[in-house]
């Protein structure tokens, strides 16, 4: 059965079962459904309500009814947009709080969390410098194309991209980095962003994605010194 969990955005488990069937069967009756679950049909009837509710299907006008799921491509844009409202409500919400006693470092495990950590603040921060490899700079795409329909500030250095990259980006390039340079100043991959008050720095390669978002003063400053020295006499 087709691997698609949306559990972690308000699906129930039966739910999230049924529309993965679904997917598999195409447009099914609610009996149709419960027999290929081995649920009973009310519970069936239950969690195909709950995905037209939440728009994961829809009830087509055939005799006897049947449900189709909604494209998947379709249902991960409707929850990338109703996370990133929540988002941005929580957002407002810290700001208003203003920061507290605690560890200001929060680690990042995984390409997945790097990239939507790094879309948020690439998107909203007043000014930022980005050093990283082509494939993470270039899935910052929509973060790029905003700042600069908006003309805000950004420093983008590729490490190891070619110049058909940089002509691509909605931003200009300051430069390209040799890898072999990244690995005299960090010893692996990096994936380096820095924005006013805020450092993000992961190790990259490998497959392996690891690192930290931070707004220790100290750390901030360590980062953005060491990114002033990689890039000073490359431009």
């Amino acid at each position: 059965m087709t691997e698609i969990d949306l559990t972690p955005f308000g699906f129930t488990p039966t739910e999230n079962r049924a529309y993965r069937a679904l997917l598999e069967l195409g447009p099914s009756s609610g009996y149709a459904l419960a027999k290929a679950l081995s649920i009973a049909r009310a519970n069936a009837y239950q969690a195909l309500n709950g995905l037209v509710a939440k728009r994961g299907a829809v009830r087509t006008n055939e005799e006897p009814q049947r449900y189709r799921a909604e494209r998947p491509d379709a249902m991960l844009a409707r929850i990338v947009d109703a996370e990133s409202r929540k988002l941005d409500a929580l957002e407002r919400q810290v700001a208003a709080v203003g920061n507290r006693p605690g560890s200001p470092v929060v680690p990042i495990e995984g390409r997945r969390g790097l990239v939507n950590t790094a879309l948020r603040t690439v998107a909203r921060a007043p000014e930022v410098t980005l050093v990283g490899p082509e494939d993470l700079v270039t899935a910052l795409g929509p973060a790029w194309r905003r700042r600069s329909a908006e003309n805000m500030p950004s420093v983008v250095w590729v490490v190891g991209g070619g110049e058909e990259t940089a002509a691509n980006l909605p931003v200009a390039v300051a430069g390209l980095v040799d890898p072999g340079r990244i690995n005299e100043y960090f010893g692996s991959g990096v994936f380096v962003l820095l924005a006013s008050d805020v450092a993000m720095v992961a190790r990259v390669g490998n497959g392996d994605v690891s690192g930290y978002w931070t707004t220790d003063k100290t750390l901030v400053g360590v980062v953005r010194a060491a990114t002033a020295a990689l890039t000073v006499d490359m431009v």
